[in-house]
């Protein structure tokens, strides 16, 4: 039993469970380390932006782990807020590819000390080689799903 007064029947210790209440304990820790400025997940496309300059919108959202159409509604919102440009590709003026502004370096840098505390605070918990042992456990279970799908 994961919890002393309900039975998960089926799903005591169920890895999908356990990881998805362990993605909302996470997303809701990160919220308020953003200020609820913006959503984890969003967070982490801005840095993918500011790291991989000139990607297109296909290989940021692969990346991110979503589709290109879930992105390009984020996409819109960071431009439309000065976080992000968006220029049309040199080999197809009809595909984008994205280069982070200042706007947008100073919002990441503004929350990165913050960000990096509480994955210490984890490498801390967990010990540094559990640590790295998890990170690869969940590559592996990403790509069992990807071949399963």
């Amino acid at each position: 039993m994961t919890n002393n007064d309900l039975s998960y029947g089926m799903l005591d210790r169920m890895v999908g469970l356990e990881l998805r209440k362990a993605q909302t304990l996470a997303s809701q820790t990160f919220l308020r380390v953003l200020e609820g400025r913006i959503l984890p997940g969003h967070f982490t496309i801005l840095v993918l932006i500011a790291h991989n300059p000139g990607q297109s919108q296909s290989r940021i959202a692969e990346a991110a782990g979503l589709d290109r159409s879930s992105l390009v509604p984020i996409l819109k919102h960071f431009d439309n807020n000065g976080l992000i440009q968006r220029i049309p590709a040199r080999h197809d003026r009809r595909s984008k590819t994205m280069a982070i502004t200042p706007k947008g370096e100073d919002f990441i840098k503004k929350y990165t000390g913050e960000i990096q505390k509480l994955e210490d605070m984890l490498i801390k918990g967990l010990g540094r080689e559990n640590h790295a042992k998890l990170s690869e456990l969940l590559i592996q279970f990403q790509n069992l799903l990807k071949r399963d799908s």
